[in-house]
């Protein structure tokens, strides 16, 4: 009879701290119940040990770079492709992108801090004095998101994959705008010396039209001839035209590859002698792993996207904000149960949000599936171009070698028809034929010549470019 009933309302309040840390466990049980498990690819490598096309025991090594091509001007058109190119530009840009989205991420494991502030006025009268009413608040609000399960960081090591990724595919794109301006230049450089073979040809054609012609009033040549060789300066002139046209066209593509406008641009007058011939000694197909930088990029999205699919992970799990002023409102109205059942709340959220997340994750998978087989795609296409350089190489070394031994011998030919031909012992068509094998031969020679520096551009490209540049 004297002991003093307690309270009904008194008794859940005193019992729900001891209930926080076991209700707070189920929540969080049943939220990551919902996650499913994702499906990943696996990264391939590459099993290749070897180059079909036989290594060369001896040659320039490739991270010697653009100098062993000992080119003064090439060195300096690519110079000013790495400052002005517009591809470049914009592969840094992507960075500094890719820096702000880093940025972001690891504010996300900062606390908040947002302030507010109001006025109201109040004025009022009925039947008596007006009363005037006024007055202001102001509030501080501090927040931190607890990282329980580890998703902001996630998302901190994917956005710096994304970084690395980012200053990667910058390297891989300043290598194939230098190895495009060394394209271009040479391929000025071989349009150069195929207007010098045909300005040749084109003066040698004009000779023996003005002889046809003398021979024609000496009774000694017909109009036939006449007529033939003029037909065979006009067609040499023709095909001058359609070169001149052709290296005009080159020194555009230069002009835009350097970024610089079509009509100021005037790159250095110079021949394919200008150049060395560098045989660059391969690396192993393994070492493009390391070396080249397209493959590196690629490797680094894949880390991205599993950083990406890690956060649509834990996102299934509960999350927990505490704040300042929350948890004083909190205190203030409720107690601790008012408490818990706030921060109940912010743990059921998954649950309710489960389809979206699954959305999320799913979404995150198939990225990375297909991450996985861009680096596969860029793999394969690594190998198949340093076979395919290494095969150029090969071939084209052997038709200079050819073409350099047949090239005397046609000339000779030519100069012994012209010398018939005057003293009437061979005809004007054996002349025509041993002149057009010449400027045939001589052209097929500047092609060559081409391909063979183009082949060594190739083979450096694909090799990932020297060792500073891949790293």
């Amino acid at each position: 009879m004297g002991r003093r009933p307690t309270s009904a309302r008194a008794a859940p309040l005193a019992a729900a701290p001891r209930l926080a840390v076991p209700c707070l466990a189920a929540l969080c049980l049943a939220a990551c119940a919902g996650a499913p498990p994702p499906r990943l690819a696996v990264a391939p490598s590459i099993a290749s040990e070897a180059w079909s096309p036989l290594d060369p025991a001896e040659g320039a090594d490739v991270d010697q770079g653009w100098a062993a091509f000992r080119s003064d001007a090439l060195l300096r058109l690519i110079a000013r492709a790495r400052a002005a190119n517009t591809d470049i530009a914009v592969a840094r840009a992507r960075i500094v992108q890719a820096r702000g989205q880093l940025g972001v991420a690891r504010a996300a494991a900062l606390p908040t801090l947002s302030a507010s502030a109001g006025a109201e006025a109040l004025r009022a009268s009925r039947n008596g004095p007006t009363v005037r009413t006024e007055g202001g608040s102001a509030g501080l609000d501090v927040a931190w998101d607890l990282d329980l399960f580890g998703e902001a960081k996630a998302g901190r090591r994917a956005a710096r994959a994304r970084l690395a990724a980012a200053g990667l595919q910058r390297d891989a794109t300043a290598l194939a705008v230098e190895s495009e301006v060394a394209r271009a230049y040479v391929a000025w450089a071989a349009l150069t010396d195929r207007l010098a073979v045909l300005d040749r040809a084109l003066a040698n054609a004009r000779e023996m039209e003005r002889i046809i012609l003398v021979r024609v009033r000496e009774g000694a040549a017909t109009k036939v001839d006449s007529g033939l060789q003029t037909i065979e300066v006009k067609r040499i002139e023709a095909e001058r035209s359609q070169m001149a046209e052709a290296r005009g066209h080159a020194r555009n593509a230069l002009a835009l590859l350097v970024g610089e406008e079509a009509p100021l641009f005037a790159p250095a007058e110079t021949g394919l002698d200008a150049f060395a011939f560098p045989d660059f000694r391969p690396v192993q197909p393994g070492a493009l792993l390391v070396r080249r930088p397209d493959v590196r990029a690629a490797e680094a999205q894949i880390a991205a996207a599993e950083g990406d699919v890690e956060a649509a992970r834990r996102a299934f799990l509960p999350s927990l904000r505490l704040s300042a002023r929350g948890l004083g409102q909190s205190v203030a109205a409720g107690g601790p149960l008012q408490l818990l059942l706030s921060a109940g709340a912010s743990l059921l959220a998954p649950i309710f949000d489960g389809g979206r997340l699954r959305g999320n994750l799913v979404t995150a998978s198939g990225v990375q599936m297909e991450a996985v087989e861009t680096y596969r795609a860029t793999l394969l296409t690594a190998v198949r171009e340093g076979e395919d350089a290494l095969t150029a190489l090969d071939a084209s070394r052997q038709r200079v070698l050819l073409l350099s031994q047949t090239i005397e011998e046609a000339r000779l030919t030519a100069r012994l028809a012209r010398r018939q031909y005057v003293e009437g012992a061979a005809d004007l068509q054996t002349v025509l034929d041993a002149e057009r094998g010449l400027l045939d031969l001589e052209d097929s020679h500047a092609l060559a010549a081409q391909d063979r520096l183009d082949a060594a551009i190739d083979l450096y490209r694909a090799m990932g470019g020297t060792a500073a540049t891949s790293g």
